[in-house]
């Protein structure tokens, strides 16, 4: 596994753990803007089965632009209906002469039969996938035999439950994944799939259990182990391998034959060297989506027979792989975008510095519904001061941690607060020096009556990682402007006034009874 030194020096140690939970594109894109200067506002949309799904909007001198993920709204929304079809995707690439494989797309009427007779003419083998499915989920490719047409029929159609599939001629080769923005290839990585390199002594279990160990130093990669799913078995037993057998040195064993960075495949950055054709049907394919200015698409590429073909447009692509490859260089397609929507900014400098702001919290506010958009306001950090807060004791009581967090509150300060076991640690800032010594002063008087606590304070300079202020607004007017500590009272102020409610309907129902 790669050194993280060689990464991009601004994203260095500028993503909090829950933004690895599938939301680095929407972080670093979001980042990007903020640290430009410009107005970033979170809030929530539901998605097709209901469900809250953050969303966010950049604005600049009175111009906004709306996000989800890494699309943007200068996506087209036909763009994003054929992009999300399989056989939308294949008709209009094919319409403008796109290498794509020869397939065919069958609804839910259409019998097990009809498609075995279909894969039988185009000859095996094949891939079978669903036309709306992601992260490889139902993706069975290189099916050799009718037999596992069969299998992988029951599994997709049935198991799965997808109604529309695609069956689709199986081309060997190296996967691409490739992003393309204003006719321009900005970054490639070659998806390797699952694998490990033997050193002569481990099982394969023992080589699995490391390898994923070593993925958690990987932003994009901290939780996408190589996941030990029907692909794996199926593979290890076609290759007749088990979790008990010991590769030789160096020698690679791949544990699947689809390459999804999501169950375990590896990214390796060959933007440099990606072929002249290569970039040219890229292009050619993104063109052939009206509306479509920057995307991820797929490719499959067999060097050897000097073939090539298309298999994947994305309006929604993850950019992990691009931003952290195991191999190969760094690619900032995050500044692309944001260069692209907001040409105005190219050329502002986003400073160096660890400027970041939290996703967790902002995240549970917008999916319990208690505000409408939360507002992640600019500051100039070069103007906090800020100290840091050491508290050791045997227990801190729970009435302690509230108080202390009123305190943080009512000061409006920027900082952080974390409690580990009998450690709590508080890091305060602001621009004004007397508000501060106000706060630790009002700590201290909460801390009065602790027993065998040892207070320790620092002086820290700007460039600590510090949160952001937050501008929470409710369904009809903003309600408060405050720091990162509003938004924990609020939620606990929410929760406590819930729970008064319903002990206050219980009180009344049992009056009702007495009487």
């Amino acid at each position: 596994m790669r050194n993280s030194n060689e990464w991009l020096k601004h994203l260095e140690g500028a993503i909090p753990d829950e933004a690895k939970q599938n939301k680095i594109s929407l972080y670093t894109i979001a980042l990007e803007g903020w640290r430009r200067g410009l107005e970033l506002k979170f809030y929530s949309v539901a998605d097709d089965k209901n469900k809250h799904q953050l969303s966010y909007s950049l604005a600049y001198n009175g111009r906004e632009h709306h996000f989800q993920g890494s699309k943007g709204d200068l996506i087209s929304d036909r763009a994003q209906r054929i992009c999300d079809d399989k056989s939308l995707t294949y008709e209009a690439l094919d319409a403008k002469h796109i290498p794509i494989p020869k397939g065919r797309t069958f609804n839910n009427d259409k019998t097990d039969e009809e498609i075995i007779s279909y894969a039988d003419e185009i000859g095996l083998p094949v891939v079978l996938k669903p036309t709306n499915g992601s992260g490889g989920k139902g993706v069975i490719v290189n099916i050799q035999t009718v037999e596992e047409l069969v299998n992988a029929l029951k599994y997709v159609r049935g198991q799965l439950g997808y109604n529309k599939i695609v069956v689709e001629q199986f081309v060997s080769g190296e996967e691409y994944r490739i992003y393309v923005l204003n006719d321009k290839v900005i970054a490639a990585v070659h998806r390797m799939p699952a694998n490990v390199v033997g050193d002569g002594k481990s099982t394969l279990a023992e080589l699995i259990e490391k390898k994923n160990e070593n993925r958690k130093s990987v932003p994009h990669l901290y939780n996408r182990p190589i996941k030990k799913d029907k692909h794996f078995y199926l593979t290890l037993k076609k290759e007749k391998l088990s979790l008990k057998t010991v590769p030789q040195k160096n020698e690679r064993i791949f544990l699947k034959r689809v390459s999804n960075i999501s169950t375990g495949g590896d990214p390796i950055d060959v933007t440099d060297n990606l072929p002249e054709d290569i970039k040219k049907i890229a292009v050619n394919a993104a063109k052939s989506i009206p509306g479509l200015p920057h995307c991820g698409l797929d490719m499959i590429v067999d060097k050897e027979r000097n073939v090539a073909v298309v298999i994947e447009l994305n309006t929604r692509p993850g950019l992990g792989s691009h931003l952290f490859p195991i191999e190969g260089k760094s690619r900032d397609v995050p500044k692309a975008i944001i260069d692209l929507y907001f040409p105005e900014t190219i050329g502002l400098k986003v400073k160096e510095s660890k400027k970041y702001f939290y996703l967790k919290d902002i995240d549970n506010i917008l999916k319990n519904n208690y505000a409408k958009e939360v507002i992640v306001a600019p500051h100039n950090y070069d103007e906090l001061k800020v100290r840091k807060i050491n508290i050791n004791v045997e227990e801190i009581p729970q009435k302690i941690k509230v108080n202390v967090t009123s305190v943080l509150t009512r000061g409006n300060v920027i900082g952080e607060l974390i409690f580990e076991h009998n450690e709590m640690k508080i890091v305060i800032a602001h621009r004004d020096k007397k508000i501060l010594d106000k706060v630790e002063e009002e700590i201290k008087y909460e801390l009065r009556h602790v027993e065998n606590l040892t207070y320790t304070l620092q002086h820290l300079d700007v460039s600590y990682k510090l949160p952001n202020e937050l501008t929470i607004k409710d369904h009809t007017k903003q309600v408060s402007e405050s720091s990162y500590y509003s938004m924990v009272v609020l939620k606990r102020n929410l929760e406590k006034l819930e729970r008064n409610i319903k002990e206050m309907v219980k009180s009344i129902g049992y009056r009702k009874m007495l009487k």
